[in-house]
């Protein structure tokens, strides 16, 4: 057991040292990259011998440790949509030691499951119903006034289910709501439909996003006024944007929409969340 123990320090020494979401805080930014591919590395390993959803799961690795160096779980709440995108989530929570046994008889499950740890703040499935249970954990924090922000990650897929739109309808602007695109293009196979047609519209360069995010911190960085200025300056681009392209959709509900964000890129996403949570409203964040 210790020489299987020193082998997996040895092929993996950052994962090793990752037991929890405050170790992942404590890492130096320079080790975040080399760490997102040893993780994709153990997935490989892992999911090739026992089985499981491979592919949803590589693609979540920098968000996911974005959303785990931004925010504090369990007090904020942390939901994924599809559920079997989390195996990221369960390596970093305490369960990397037990993460050979997933999907298997008494092993961890393949999805978040609330009695398996305190990081699983909903047992989600089946696509599209996580969104009514963030909203729910967001009201409840909202009426104990507590500053806990809930996490909602969602596959551009399970936007297409009519759940998620009942709960962007009843969504309010002055929740701590953090809803995350996590667009792939992909659910089981692909996405059709006027709503998958219409994100198409959203995507921007990432020239673009680097030159929007460093006039906001430029104009933010003035004393005294300079919020003033980014603000007004922000409703001048919006209804210049109207004017010519159209608001989108989230817009349209009454929601800050930030992004869209390359997702690959775990600095770009962190910046994303942390201006989303800086914000204190409810949030669409598109990386």
């Amino acid at each position: 057991m210790e020489a299987q123990k020193n082998g997996f320090e040895t092929e993996y020494p950052l994962l090793s040292k990752v037991n929890s979401p405050a170790d992942l805080k404590a890492l130096p930014a320079k080790e975040i990259q080399p760490l997102c591919k040893e993780i994709r590395s153990y997935l490989v390993e892992q999911i090739s011998e026992n089985g499981g959803h491979l592919a949803s799961n590589l693609g979540v690795v920098e968000l996911t440790l974005a959303i785990h160096r931004v925010f504090n779980s369990p007090k904020d709440h942390i939901i994924f949509d599809v559920g079997h995108q989390c195996y990221v989530h369960k390596l970093i929570t305490g369960r990397r030691e037990a993460f050979s046994t997933i999907r298997q008889s008494g092993g961890i499950s393949g999805f978040p499951k609330r009695a398996e740890s305190e990081h699983d703040a909903f047992g989600t499935g089946h696509s599209s119903t996580s969104l009514s249970a963030a909203l729910g954990f967001a009201e409840a924090d909202q009426l104990n006034h507590s500053d806990a922000y809930t996490v909602c990650v969602l596959g551009d897929g399970a936007y297409t289910g009519g759940m998620i739109h009942e709960a962007l309808n009843n969504c309010k602007r002055d929740l701590r709501l953090i809803i995350i695109l996590n667009e792939n293009e992909m659910s089981i196979s692909k996405n059709t439909g006027r709503f998958a047609k219409s994100l198409s519209k959203l995507r921007a360069s990432h020239g673009y996003i680097k030159t929007k995010n460093f006039i906001g911190r430029f104009f933010r960085w003035i004393p005294f006024i300079g919020k003033w200025i980014f603000k007004r300056m922000l409703r001048f681009k919006r209804n210049m944007k109207d004017a010519v392209y159209g608001s989108n959709i989230f817009e349209d509900l009454g929601l800050f929409y930030m992004g869209p964000a390359d997702g690959n890129r775990e600095e770009i996403v962190e910046r994303l969340l942390r201006e989303a949570k800086d914000s204190q409203s409810s949030c669409i964040n598109h990386p």
